[in-house]
């Protein structure tokens, strides 16, 4: 299944670039050997084709633009590198709140969910639902189109929707109004969820896909955020009720190989070791490579790291260092005592004495952007990687990416039962404990407000270096105290400091990111209508 979703992409992309301006007159007879969108989704395997495309796009944008972007906009991690700038400046940028409409990243991301949602129109207007097949293949584009936008509205606020290929004549798109967003979502997700089967249900070959437990997740999570706990609550029933689903025994392998597709995935995005890759650092650069493409960035830089140590974690000596936790990311898991989520989170400096080791540099200080801890998410894990010698391991790193895990499920199903009209604390607690279980911390036993704040601090724990971090910040309204003082010092591997002019989060304008300005200018419909503050 893995390899189906790069199998057809290449061949696809013809047909998205067909699908903006031929008319039927530009061509008076079909030409020979040619695959036009009128001649195609005929089929159930040409709509399958399709919805590969719309895979492929969110796997392949997911690196820089969603690892990166949204744990450099936390307050679990400094952007490091081996100096400053060493990444272009964009993540620095984001991880300091200096960030403008010409970021590039804010760009890329924002660019990526609107291909997403152009490939998933393709597959959604193109495909005659005739089929058992094709109405499942469909209502899977309709649930990726809902949740790339519930991103671009959770990001950036009103955005344009686009539900058809446009003509270039209507290339000129004004924000749509929330209300109209918002319905829109719910009509794809509710209209997925009633085509297809559960997961226990799903012929075998599509069960790595979405099944109606995915989609109703987010739904739940759309209704979450919306802040309509009612809703939410009684949709993540529909999921944790189905039985399809479970917390996986060992935290320490719930992003590995070995639980992929497992008992806890809700939706996970799969990545391929099998496909030969020669050279990791192409997918870095926009080449074709595995997901060590882009976690090459991620590990700790090799020359304040003794080789060994590298060996040691299972990683290749060979990475840039970038997404470096702070100590206080560290020290939140030593103040509830929870060690099992602690090692399989981040390394610091006790951990790497033990083994002989520091993350230091030659003067004995720590690295540029960093205290001295490392990140033990989203790497480059040699053992999950494919090929004959350490390099091709490296370069063909095949771990999945998880969008949403039932530990989620449980934790913002304690939250909605805990916030909505007539709250009922027992369940939300019992979702809560269910987690802490795992990982061997005693039970909760709080309700109301107090309840509350330790759903969060469940949450921060569960999900650090997942990219939920941000999100939860700002929903909650918690993200200026949070980020207020982010980047304003920032280690400079020299034993002091940087200090980057206007650095910290604002608010009355970071609540939202910018339109791009690449956007505001080939949009002249969004001429204007820039977010607040910048």
């Amino acid at each position: 299944m893995k390899t189906m979703i790069y199998k057809f992409s290449k061949i696809f992309i013809v047909l998205v670039l067909l699908s903006f301006g031929c008319s039927e007159d530009f061509l008076e007879y079909d030409q020979r050997g040619v695959q036009t969108v009128e001649s195609f989704y005929q089929t159930d395997d040409q709509v399958f084709e399709a919805l590969m495309a719309v895979f492929d796009e969110w796997q392949g944008g997911m690196g820089f633009n969603h690892i990166y972007m949204l744990n450099a906009l936390s307050d679990e991690s400094y952007a490091g590198g081996g100096a400053r700038g060493d990444n272009g400046g964009t993540l620095e940028e984001l991880n300091e709140y200096r960030y403008t409409p010409t970021t590039s990243a804010i760009r890329g991301y924002y660019e990526w969910m609107y291909n997403c949602i152009n490939r998933s129109n393709l597959v959604i207007n193109n495909s005659a639902v005739d089929t058992e097949e094709k109405a499942m293949f469909v209502a899977m584009a309709k649930a990726l189109r809902a949740y790339a936008y519930f991103y671009l509205t959770n990001l950036w606020g009103e955005v344009p929707l686009v539900l058809t290929q446009l003509s270039p004549e209507e290339y000129n798109q004004p924000r749509t109004p929330m209300a109209e967003i918002n319905a829109q979502i719910e009509a794809d997700l509710t209209e997925a969820i009633a085509a297809l089967p559960v997961r226990s249900a799903m012929p075998a070959q599509y069960q790595q896909l979405l099944s109606k437990g995915s989609v109703q997740a987010m739904l739940g999570k759309h209704y979450l955020f919306k802040e309509d706990f009612d809703k939410a609550a009684a949709t993540f029933e529909q999921v944790i009720s189905s039985g399809e689903y479970g917390l996986f025994p060992d935290y320490a392998k719930v992003l590995r190989k070995d639980s992929e597709h497992g008992v806890e995935s809700v939706f996970e995005l799969n990545y391929a070791s099998t496909l030969s890759y020669a050279d990791p650092f192409a997918g870095a650069f926009g080449g074709e490579s595995g997901l060590g493409g882009w976690i090459v960035m991620n590990g700790p830089r090799p020359e304040y790291l003794p080789a060994p140590t590298f060996f040691m974690l299972d990683l290749f000596p060979l990475s840039w260092g970038f997404i470096n936790p702070h100590k206080e990311t560290y020290d939140w898991f030593v103040e509830e005592g929870d060690d099992v989520r602690l090692a399989a989170t981040i390394i610091g400096p006790d951990e790497l004495a033990a083994m002989g080791a520091s993350y230091e540099t030659p003067a004995g200080f720590v690295p540029y952007g960093s205290d001295g801890y490392l990140d033990m998410k989203y790497l480059g894990f040699m053992s999950e990687g494919g090929g004959a010698d350490p390099w091709s391991q490296f370069s063909n790193v095949g771990t999945n990416v998880r969008m949403i895990r039932y530990a989620d499920v449980l934790l913002m199903a304690a939250e909605a039962q805990n916030r909505k009209s007539g709250a009922d604390d027992d369940k939300a607690r019992s979702y809560v404990n269910m987690v802490r279980e795992r990982v061997s911390l005693d039970p909760v036993s709080s309700g109301g407000s107090a309840l509350f704040e330790d759903i969060k601090t469940e949450r921060k724990l569960e999900f650090s270096f997942e990219m939920v971090r941000y999100m939860d910040l700002q929903r909650w309204g918690d993200a200026y105290e949070a980020l207020k003082d982010q980047g304003k010092m920032v280690p400079n591997g020299s034993g002091g400091y940087y200090e980057p002019q206007g650095a910290g989060y604002e608010q009355g304008k970071n609540e939202l990111l910018p339109i791009p300005e690449y956007e505001m200018t080939v949009n002249t419909a969004l001429e204007g209508a820039q977010n607040p503050g910048y």
